[in-house]
């Protein structure tokens, strides 16, 4: 019986198919296993309702379920026709010469308002710079006036990604 070259080739391949199969199944459990794939932060995902006070000059958000989160890791945007602002504790600025306490929590009044956590149940507001309790409030760079419709956001600093969304008349 004579052999050649031809009657090697076919084990060959097999084995090195083989190997190749199991190089690649070794790689993917060590990315899955190593936190390869998706290494970001998960965003809180939450149940929000936001109701305007004209006449208080604030909005109030009612926390109705969901992830909790920090109030110092969110900015809620505003969008109103071609108009938009976005707010975070950082921009609280002031009013007739006094600092205003944006993102507070209602009841939180012993100035920790920034290292909050809300959660379902909680409620946090916030301050208007300007208005006439009546038909506008100023919010950042934008009013907010009677029979409009503003649509808003609360968003996560960390992964900008919106946390809940919704859209209130005022």
């Amino acid at each position: 019986m004579k052999l050649s070259y031809e009657d090697a080739v076919s084990p060959v391949v097999g084995v090195m198919l083989m190997l190749a199969v199991t190089v690649m199944v070794a790689a993917l459990v060590s990315g899955y296993a190593g936190g390869f794939s998706g290494g970001t932060d998960k965003t809180p995902q939450s149940s929000i309702r936001a109701v305007p006070s004209i006449d208080q000059q604030k909005i109030y958000f009612e926390h109705n379920g969901g992830d909790p989160f920090m109030l110092s890791s969110v900015q809620v945007a505003f969008r109103a026709n071609e108009s938009k602002t976005t707010l975070s504790v950082i921009d609280a600025g002031s009013q007739a010469g006094k600092r205003v306490r944006n993102f507070t929590e209602v009841g939180n009044n012993d100035g920790t308002y920034t290292d909050t956590t809300i959660q379902a149940g909680d409620t946090f507001y916030i301050t208007a710079l300007d208005g006439d309790n009546k038909t506008w409030m100023k919010f950042g760079s934008m009013n907010l006036t009677t029979d409009s419709r503003i649509t808003w956001l609360v968003v996560d600093k960390e992964t900008s990604k919106t946390i809940s969304s919704g859209s209130f008349y005022l």
